[in-house]
């Protein structure tokens, strides 16, 4: 079993292919390529002092690899993936697909494999907060009547459509930034990000303390609901119709959502929609009224309004910023 995430990812990046490049790295910022026969592409490692790892990765793999990592060290990792082309399971459990948007995992030191496709493009932003960083700094100056974290990243799980979030990690990956104001600039994103996570997971505390009382089975029926309004995306469902899933009254079903996603059903559906725009903006060549019939909107304008109004500049303008050249 390997220690910690820097010796893993130190003996990872070699295994995996990937050469480390001198001149288009610097302090705490290392920036490797795949070999060509292998792959082409790049990943960056950024680390702050062995307390948090930032890796931002696109590269497409020439055949499939799999990676298979045992660390000891406890850390906390919150990824936002641009493509669906991995998969990964945690030893005895079954493979899951890694889909666009954010994901979360806490290492509980068990085998993990990750599974790349070949000739199919990764790209992803992670961040890994080391249980030093969390406990010894963060819990100590800002969360210190905040006692389990792992309530937080149980929350994240049930709603990883916060627009906010994945906008962030869009910043992150875009920074130019070096040296110091670099360390400064990717530390205060990380505390914004669970700021975030923690103000929405306090939001949906409140919320239960005025909630109706849910089973296993009624958790089940809920979840079906998010998928399918996942798979159509473009799709107008009633409350009627999304009652029928949940297998509930449309009262029932409107409280419970609401008490369990922390987002009235409309509003979970409308930030699904405007994080995938988010990633056809900057990674396909869609017209803009294509994207907007895309994620269920016939008019392009009514679209561009309600994306400004979630991330605070127009879908031309973010397209013009941060798409890849």
């Amino acid at each position: 079993m390997i220690k910690s995430l820097e010796e893993y990812y130190e003996i990872a990046l070699k295994q995996l292919n990937f050469v480390y490049i001198p001149e288009l790295s610097y302090p705490y910022d290392s920036t490797y390529k795949m070999f060509p026969q292998y792959g082409e592409g790049f990943l960056r490692k950024i680390n702050w002092n062995n307390l948090f790892f930032i890796l931002i990765a696109d590269f497409t793999p020439k055949e499939n690899f799999v990676r298979i990592s045992e660390i000891s060290q406890n850390y906390l990792e919150i990824s936002q993936f641009e493509t669906d082309s991995s998969s990964f399971k945690i030893k005895g459990k079954k493979l899951n697909l890694v889909e666009r948007g954010i994901c979360y995992y806490i290492n509980t030191s068990k085998l993990v494999y990750a599974y790349c496709d070949v000739g199919k493009p990764a790209r992803f932003t992670k961040i890994l907060i080391t249980e030093d960083y969390y406990h010894n700094f963060l819990n100590h100056e800002y969360l210190k009547d905040y006692k389990n974290h792992k309530d937080a990243f149980h929350f994240l799980s049930q709603n990883p459509n916060i627009p906010e979030l994945n906008f962030i990690f869009q910043q992150i990956r875009d920074c130019q930034a070096k040296g110091t104001s670099q360390q400064l600039y990717f530390e205060s994103k990380i505390l914004e990000i669970l700021s975030l996570i923690t103000h929405n997971l306090e939001q949906r505390q409140y919320q239960e303390s005025l909630s109706v009382k849910l089973d296993n089975k009624d958790l089940r029926y809920l979840k079906k609901v998010v998928n399918f309004m996942k798979k159509n995306l473009s799709s107008y469902p009633s409350i009627v119709e999304l009652g029928k899933i949940a297998n509930m009254s449309t009262t029932r079903f409107q409280m419970a959502f609401k008490q369990i996603y922390g987002a009235t059903a409309y509003d979970y559906l409308r930030e699904m929609r405007m994080n995938y725009a988010l990633l056809l903006l900057k990674d396909s060549d869609y017209s803009i009224k294509n994207i907007a019939a895309k994620v269920g909107y016939n008019n392009a304008g009514h679209f561009a309004g309600i994306f400004k109004k979630t991330y605070g500049i127009g879908p031309k303008n973010y397209r013009n910023i941060h798409r890849i050249k």
